[in-house]
């Protein structure tokens, strides 16, 4: 079994009004709380982050999942970027990429999110 996506978006819409970027760890533990279930750090998450990036490139929303980020590193895992259409392409160079990163985290601390993942 999956991972809820929407049990996911709550979470990371919590995370946009509150702390901002987390940590996988962070995702499971809270996941965990909500729910009961545990799912690893590592590999649980990438396709249900993707599935949720997806549906808010249909609404015109920025990537919440860029609020997930990887251990020791400013910035998400790897099959974040490209992952929708509203999530750019890797950029290159590192200091272009942490802009791009920290521009999508302002992004998603000023969206309006719905209640629930469209």
């Amino acid at each position: 079994m999956s991972p809820s996506v929407e049990v996911i978006y709550k979470i990371l819409v919590g995370w946009s009004q509150t702390t901002g970027p987390q940590y996988y760890k962070s995702l499971s533990e809270e996941y965990q709380n909500m729910t009961g279930q545990w799912y690893e750090p590592h590999g649980s998450w990438d396709k249900p982050l993707g599935e949720i990036n997806v549906r808010l490139a249909e609404i015109n929303a920025p990537p919440i999942t860029v609020l997930v980020f990887l251990k020791g590193k400013n910035e998400p895992g790897g099959n974040f970027w490209g992952c929708a259409d509203n999530v750019p392409e890797k950029p290159k160079n590192d200091t272009q990429r942490i802009n791009k990163v920290f521009e999508i985290v302002k992004d998603v601390k000023e969206y309006h999110w719905p209640a629930n993942l469209p």
